[in-house]
C-alpha cells in the first residue's frame, strides 16, 4: 500500500474504532448513576460507593479502624438528605476490634424514601469505649444526585 493510503485507512480505523468505543460506552439516559463517598480521618477510614435512584440507593460501604490505638471498634454508616430538606442517618455497620487494620466489607445495602434524595455522604467513626471522649468521627465528601 502507498503511505497516504496506509495512513487513511489507520486514519478511518482509529475513527471507527472511536466511535464504536462511543456506542458502546454511550449511557443510556434512564440507566443509573454511580457515586462514591470517601471518610478518612486518623482513627478510621472508609467509604460507600452507590447506584443512585431517584428516590433509592443500593450499593455497599467498606470501613477500617487501626490497631495498637486502643480502639474497639469501627464503623460506617450513610447519610442522606432528600430534596425536602430532611436529613437522614442509616444503620451503623460495625467492625468489631478483631477487625483493625483490615477493611471490612458490608456490602448489598440498598435505602429508600419518599423524597427525592437529594445527595448522600458517610460518616466512619471508631471508638476507645469511654463514651464520647472516646469517640472519633469523620463526615466524606457529599455526592450530589445526577438524576434530580
Amino acid at each position: 500500500m502507498h503511505t497516504s493510503t496506509t495512513r487513511r485507512v489507520a486514519t478511518t480505523a482509529v475513527a471507527g474504532l472511536a466511535a464504536l468505543t462511543g456506542l458502546l460506552v454511550q449511557a443510556d439516559p434512564a440507566a443509573a448513576a454511580t457515586g462514591r463517598s470517601d471518610a478518612c480521618g486518623k482513627y478510621a477510614c472508609g467509604s460507600g460507593t452507590f447506584t443512585w435512584g431517584k428516590k433509592t440507593l443500593n450499593g455497599a460501604m467498606s470501613v477500617n479502624f487501626p490497631c495498637g490505638k486502643g480502639l474497639v471498634a469501627g464503623q460506617i454508616r450513610v447519610i442522606v438528605t432528600g430534596t425536602d430538606g430532611r436529613q437522614q442517618f442509616g444503620t451503623p455497620r460495625i467492625a468489631g476490634k478483631s477487625r483493625c487494620g483490615k477493611y471490612t466489607l458490608f456490602p448489598n445495602l440498598s435505602w429508600k424514601q419518599k423524597a427525592d434524595i437529594r445527595f448522600f455522604q458517610v460518616e466512619v467513626a471508631s471508638t476507645k469505649g469511654q463514651g464520647p471522649s472516646g469517640f472519633h468521627s469523620y463526615r466524606g465528601n457529599v455526592v450530589d444526585n445526577p438524576l434530580t
